[in-house]
């Protein structure tokens, strides 16, 4: 590193007293103006900020009843019971949390940007509403009950001649389907992307304008301590900005520095060097340790979780509710062997790429061997069983295609289920349930059971 001399300039004491005598001629009539626009600054920053505060909490309001709607809707297509159905009805005919929500953010935002993301959020509820009726019906008539006795809209739903062909339990399992799967959710998406926007959009305004106050107090309080730097001697001036551009600083950052953090760029110009230099070396080493933590814990070739990623997980899901799926591929050393290892690798890539297409995001891929995998899936139970098989089969139709020059292949799972209890425990009951997929021909899902073990 070259040494670069670096020359300070200071303030000369005989210029620093006609400053400070300045200071003292002027700064009665500055503090007066300051003083009125302070109180003008504040007033208005605390009527922007309730009516900022106000339209935030329609936003929320608007997220709070489409939630609610989505969770009462999917608890009486899981278990029949009419008081979610009640309940649902009652806040979108009675409660009118969005339509209230619209119309208090219209008092003060009518025809602003943030009006209209919440808009398109109330329009977008009440379409998706077309679906909850509809999964209602189903489920009614897949409990079979009257439809009689629930409200005017449910019993308009016409259910199409496929769905009334139905069983009783397709028409339940059919309707939760409706709203669970991705196009309920993405649906949901856009209701929340736009209240999200405008929300943002109130956000913004409001700090917009606390930059705006935070700009003038921060103006008043140098005045401040310009009329007190000049009341003082040059000694304690020199204390001061002493104290102000070296020690401060110092103290801010001695704490960062123990807590092995990035300290503050203030101060003098030698400080801020020193901090650079310092937060320069300091994101270098943080990213080397990152990239080293990232590849001790994934797999080099597919990019998921390794196997000492996958121990770090099954030590948590003791913790929690989760499926885990023990993935193998089909004779995968026959396709090494008739394709070779290179073509091995390709259908590896695949096969992770594709499974983590038809699930997840949050959902967690391991490989434990050469073409053994390990899924965790949050929050789930057997109620999710047919989804998962759905997806397996899925997933299975778009390996034996075989496309983009790479081999046809397959996978056997077995599905686990846990609640708190221990991983390893878990990982067992699905090695099981793959056995038992592979007895049954391979290329297929199947699912832990108790009473066959």
């Amino acid at each position: 590193m070259e040494k670069t001399d670096m020359k300070v300039k200071g303030i000369p004491i005989r210029k620093l007293n006609y400053i400070m005598a300045a200071i003292t001629l002027i700064v009665s009539i500055v503090l007066l103006i300051v003083s009125y626009n302070t109180i003008a600054v504040y007033d208005n920053l605390n009527e922007k900020t309730e009516m900022f505060m106000e339209g935030q909490k329609s936003a929320t309001d608007m997220q709070d009843a489409s939630d609610y709607l989505t969770e009462q809707i999917r608890c009486f297509v899981q278990s029949g019971e009419k008081g979610y159905l009640d309940a649902y009805f009652y806040e979108s005919d009675i409660t009118k949390r969005r339509e209230k929500a619209l119309e208090k953010l219209a008092v003060t935002f009518k025809e602003s940007p943030e009006y209209q993301d919440l808009e398109k959020a109330k329009e977008q509820s009440m379409i998706l509403m077309e679906t909850e009726y509809y999964a209602a019906r189903l489920a009614i008539e897949g409990f079979g009950y009257d439809v009689t006795t629930y409200p005017q809209a449910i019993q308009d739903v016409v259910l199409s001649n496929e769905d009334l062909a139905l069983t009783s339990d397709e028409m339940k399992t059919k309707s939760r389907m409706l709203v669970f799967d991705d196009n309920y959710h993405n649906q949901k998406d856009i209701i929340s992307s736009k209240t999200q926007e405008c929300l943002n959009k109130l956000v913004n305004k409001l700090e917009e304008q606390q930059t705006n106050a935070s700009k003038k107090f921060d103006t008043i309080i140098k005045v401040q301590q310009g009329l007190i730097i000049a009341l003082i001697t040059i000694v304690l001036i020199i204390v001061v900005l002493t104290t102000v551009q070296v020690i401060r600083p110092l103290i801010k950052a001695i704490p960062n520095i123990r807590d092995d953090k990035p300290i503050p760029i203030s101060g003098s110009e030698e400080f801020r060097y020193l901090a650079n230099t310092y937060n320069r070396i300091y994101e270098e080493n943080k990213n080397q340790k990152e990239e080293l933590a990232y590849e001790a814990s994934h797999d080099q070739l597919t990019g998921v979780f390794n196997r000492k990623g996958f121990e770090d997980i099954l030590n948590h899901v003791s913790h929690s509710k989760v499926a885990l799926l023990l993935i193998d591929i089909d004779k995968f050393k026959r396709i090494n062997d008739t394709y070779g290892h290179t073509e091995g690798d390709k259908v590896l890539m695949k096969m992770t790429k594709v499974v983590a297409k038809y699930f997840r995001s949050s959902d967690t891929l391991c490989r434990i061997g050469g073409d053994e995998f390990v899924m965790f899936i949050n929050g789930i139970g057997e109620e999710s069983s047919v989804i998962i098989e759905k997806k397996i089969r899925d997933i299975n139709v778009e390996l034996q295609k075989g496309e983009d020059e790479i081999a046809p292949a397959s996978i056997s799972v077995g599905v686990a289920f846990g609640d708190n209890e221990e991983g390893m425990r878990i990982y067992k009951k699905a090695d099981i349930a793959l056995y038992q997929a592979k007895e049954n021909g391979r290329c297929a899902c199947a699912f832990y059971k108790e009473e066959n073990n």
